[in-house]
């Protein structure tokens, strides 16, 4: 009788309801975004099309393809907010709330149904926060239109300095599949009163070593600390230092654009400043699953406190509307302090989301009757 309850007609509408609300916001959000990202892009879309000699009605896919990717990911927690809690006002339209409280069903259905839509929803955005989302982007830089091919463009960069407790390394950074440092110039010995010695080479390759780098083209200056420093000239020099190819090849670029593989690598080198960014990516793909679901219980939550009995608290609504998009808000503001080393990842990655879930679970217990809350004299039971 409660796997009938759970799995009958009644569970799958509720179900059906809320993924069709949720995929309508989804739709109009897509859209609207997709709208305001053409006004900017579309003509380098045709002039990108007339270079290559492609049609231009297959360019113009391709690059929404890859827009859309990154727009659903970064949007899917809101239509999940938004939806859940459009889906609810429905409910309560249609009276289905009475209707099955009359039939003496409990609170537990629309949670079994919502953990349904939870799931569902989540592993789709697990899936685009993974992997989609990243393959989309990198894509659309070797596609060369649009506002990530020209952030991440692939090419030299710089220069820029690195360093480590003895020494700094000044270069120009090739950001490619096969990644370089050009220009280089190591100082060694930043953590005395003077040098130790100044190397130049005109390029460096990542070497077969872990961190290793050898070095083409090299003069080096050195000599005992208040003497003149001697130039040496040589072919090629094996140094070790604690930079790694993937560093390079995805030089200034946030942790949750990378790969899964590159981002691995990252996370598991701690040794340099990257590791808060990319570990908080890490933090962000693993609890993606949990994301949307939890915003669509918080919205479907909301919904319902902004009732009063049959009636419908429009001024209510709209406060608890408007505290729904901050807490959803918030968690990008606890991300960016992950990413920055102010909170540690995995805190900056799942306190929203805790919160969130926490302030649902008050809002239900407070509906069932399980927390007293006082109503104010002539409001509707």
């Amino acid at each position: 009788m409660i796997v009938r309850q759970f799995t009958g007609i009644a569970a799958r509408q509720i179900i059906s309801l809320h993924l069709r609300s949720i995929a309508f916001v989804m739709f109009v959000l897509l859209t609207v975004a997709i709208a305001i990202d053409l006004a900017k892009n579309l003509d380098e879309v045709r002039l990108r099309a007339s270079e290559t000699d492609a049609a231009f009605g297959l360019m113009l896919a391709k690059y929404l393809g890859f827009r859309a990717v990154d727009i659903v990911t970064r949007l899917l927690p809101m239509a999940s907010l938004a939806g859940a809690f459009v889906a609810e006002l429905l409910r309560h339209q249609r009276m289905e709330n009475v209707i099955l409280s009359a039939a003496g069903v409990g609170p537990s259905l629309v949670y079994a149904a919502l953990l349904v839509v939870g799931l569902v929803i989540g592993s789709v955005q697990a899936g685009l926060e993974g992997w989609l989302r990243p393959a989309a982007i990198w894509a659309q830089v070797d596609f060369g239109v649009g506002t990530y091919a020209k952030r991440f463009q692939r090419g030299e960069m710089g220069p820029e300095w690195f360093t480590d407790e003895t020494r700094a390394i000044r270069a120009t950074v090739v950001r490619s599949d096969t990644p370089e440092l050009r220009d280089l110039m190591i100082f060694d010995g930043i953590d005395q009163e003077a040098l130790t010695s100044i190397l130049y080479a005109s390029r460096a390759e990542p070497a077969q070593t872990p961190q290793g780098w050898t070095l083409f083209d090299v003069v080096q200056w050195q000599g005992p600390p208040g003497a003149p420093m001697v130039p040496e000239r040589l072919d090629r020099v094996d140094v070790t230092f604690p930079l790694l190819p993937v560093h390079v090849e995805y030089h200034q670029v946030l942790g949750f654009y990378l790969p899964n593989a590159a981002l691995r690598e990252v996370a598991n080198f701690r040794e340099v400043a990257r590791w808060a960014d990319a570990e908080t990516a890490v933090a962000r793909r693993y609890l993606a699953i949990f994301l949307p679901g939890v915003f669509a219980f918080l919205g479907a939550s909301l919904s319902q406190a902004g009732r009063s009995g049959r009636l419908i608290s429009w001024w209510r609504l709209l406060s608890l509307g408007a505290f729904g998009y901050v807490t959803l808000v918030s968690v990008k503001s606890f991300w960016a302090l992950g990413e920055a080393g102010v909170l540690a990842p995995w805190i900056s990655a799942g306190a929203p989301l805790l919160f969130a879930f926490l302030f649902a679970c008050l809002i239900q217990a407070a509906l069932s009757g399980h927390i007293h809350v006082p109503r104010r004299r002539g409001q509707a039971s």
